[in-house]
């Protein structure tokens, strides 16, 4: 830490009144980071300080990102497939990272797992039939600085999900739902990549929970 200079007593008393502004604010964020229902104690204390740098996520001398084919359990394999396909896209798409496919030739490594599948259903009609059903797929994500040999981040849990109906108007079929799926939770890793958070795209009923 610097140490404040005193050129004489006056601007020595202002130096120090700065300095309090930026320590409060410090303690406020450190404070909200513990306290946060997002992370609780399991969020470091380094993201905050980050925030406060003005460091983006993705660092200025990055230029190339490597996605590694996302894992999940055998059954899962095709979307893993589609998943991997969707974030190379977005990335592209987005025009600040070249997508690679040579390990040597990246600067940033983007690990994801898909962690659970499962459609369930949410209402019934007369005869038993779900006429209501949600789908959600979660993953967690990881992206790794190669250059600096450092996490920049770890995500144990994105989700995206789609509740539709496969038998009411408008009829949606559980492939065209997946598909839905699939794509939601794509913005949503390729967005926690570059920004490093997909808050904007939150659903309103994610944001009233929170």
């Amino acid at each position: 830490m610097r140490t404040l200079a005193k050129t004489g007593r006056g601007s020595g008393k202002i130096n120090e009144r700065k300095a309090y502004l930026p320590l409060s604010a410090l303690l406020a964020l450190c404070m909200y980071a513990c306290v946060s229902p997002d992370g609780g104690a399991d969020v470091p204390v380094r993201k905050v300080m980050k925030s406060m740098t003005g460091e983006p996520v993705v660092p200025r001398e990055a230029n190339r990102i490597l996605v590694y084919d996302f894992r999940g359990s055998p059954g899962y394999r095709s979307l893993c497939t589609t998943l991997g396909i969707r974030v190379r896209e977005l990335l592209s798409a987005d025009g600040r990272l070249a997508v690679v496919t040579d390990e040597a030739q990246a600067d940033l490594a983007l690990e994801g797992v898909v962690t659970g599948h499962e459609t369930r259903p949410l209402r019934y009609n007369e005869m038993g039939q779900a006429v209501s059903k949600r789908m959600r797929i979660t993953a967690s994500v990881r992206l790794f600085d190669r250059n600096k040999k450092r996490e920049i981040f770890f995500e144990r849990e994105i989700q995206a999900f789609e509740e539709f109906s496969d038998i009411e108007p408008p009829v949606v079929p559980e492939a065209a739902a997946l598909d839905r799926v699939i794509d939601s939770l794509a913005k949503r890793i390729a967005q926690q990549t570059m920004r490093g958070s997909y808050t904007g795209l939150l659903t309103p009923v994610e944001k009233g929970r929170k």
